[in-house]
């Protein structure tokens, strides 16, 4: 009726405390599986088809071969913006998928179309999710929240969500790459931010932080310096800074490859060394840091492994539903190239602390 206030689904959660059952026997029987007598199948059944949900429409996960991968774009800079980096965890992932004898779904989705994904998922024979989430925040974990098969997500690590993840080592990988700086001699070491950072930025930048300090450096903000998150915007970014007359330390750690190449370009045009007048670590190893002028010093994270720990995860939690919840973070491993090099203190140039 016009007028009617539309009655709000209830989450997996609120219909167990309902039904007076866990939300993982609230999952078995919407997911037609073994494990719960048929009086009690039927009375939680009824209350989730009371509610909107679809039961008895997915195959048991012993049929069902099927894996939906999501790529998630909320503005894209960091998905689009860093293509190396994303497709070599997809490709790992297929070919995981692949061994293991999963077929694999795959489907973008933008920021408006998060409330789409669960009803999706419902709908197709999908066992187990993986989400991209180089650009998921907390925020839009609510969207996602009626995702009632295993999920994994990718590339995010989610630390006060009850979520399996997987991602890199942030906080070793900035420790590493600011221990690295130190062998070299620089007195002071600045922090290139991403201006529209991720939960991964994020890590990194209080990394960077107590990396500083546990090593003997004082932490200074002014020595944060935030640029657009593609190359091309952080070399503008970097290029008015200049203009400007901000100044910069002998030795930089930035927050992606994609920026930290930006930045060369812009101090090289201002006439700064790299590295004789200014040091510069990356991080991801994208492919055109090897052939930028001069090659890069990076973080090298495993995409390959990250793609295929996240198949074993997921494919964990559907064969064994009931297990813990998994945090996993892949070790990364410094390449030394030659954008660094020792602190010179006879250095004059204008822009140089």
């Amino acid at each position: 009726m016009m007028g009617e206030v539309m009655k709000k689904q209830l989450k997996l959660k609120e219909i167990a405390d309902l039904a007076n059952v866990s939300p993982a026997t609230v999952s078995l029987v919407l997911n037609n599986r073994e494990g719960v007598g048929p009086e009690r199948r039927r009375q939680i059944a009824k209350i989730l088809e009371e509610n909107g949900y679809q039961v008895n429409q997915r195959p048991d996960a012993k049929e069902n071969k099927s894996i939906h991968f999501i790529k998630y774009r909320k503005h894209a800079l960091l998905v689009d913006g860093n293509p190396g980096f994303v497709n070599a965890i997809i490709d790992s992932v297929e070919k995981e998928c692949r061994r293991q004898g999963y077929n694999l779904i795959m489907t973008a989705y933008n920021d408006t179309q998060l409330d789409e994904i669960s009803q999706l998922i419902r709908q197709d024979s999908t066992c187990g999710v993986l989400l991209l989430g180089t650009e998921l925040t907390a925020e839009d974990i609510e969207y996602i929240s009626h995702v009632d098969v295993p999920m994994v997500v990718i590339d995010n690590y989610l630390p006060m969500q009850e979520y399996n993840c997987i991602t890199m080592n942030n906080e070793e990988a900035i420790f590493r790459s600011v221990s690295h700086l130190k062998s070299l001699g620089h007195q002071k070491i600045g922090f290139i931010a991403n201006a529209l950072p991720s939960n991964n930025c994020h890590a990194r930048r209080m990394a960077f932080e107590y990396a500083l300090e546990n090593q003997g450096y004082t932490f200074d903000p002014s020595l944060v310096y935030t640029v657009h998150p593609t190359p091309d915007g952080a070399y503008q970014s970097v290029q008015k800074m200049l203009e400007e007359g901000v100044k910069f330390p002998t030795a930089l750690v930035a927050n992606n490859d994609s920026i930290a190449l930006g930045a060369m370009k812009a101090f090289k045009e201002y006439n700064m060394r790299i590295p004789e007048d200014i040091s510069i670590v990356g991080f991801d190893s994208i492919p055109f840091s090897t052939i930028s002028d001069p090659p890069l010093t990076t973080m090298e994270v495993s995409c390959p492994e990250m793609g295929i720990w996240a198949v074993r995860i997921l494919i964990d939690r559907i064969q064994y539903p009931f297990s813990s919840i998994t945090k996993l973070q892949v070790g990364t491993k410094l390449l030394e190239r030659s954008s660094t090099a020792p602190y010179n203190p006879k250095g004059s140039n204008s822009h140089l602390l």
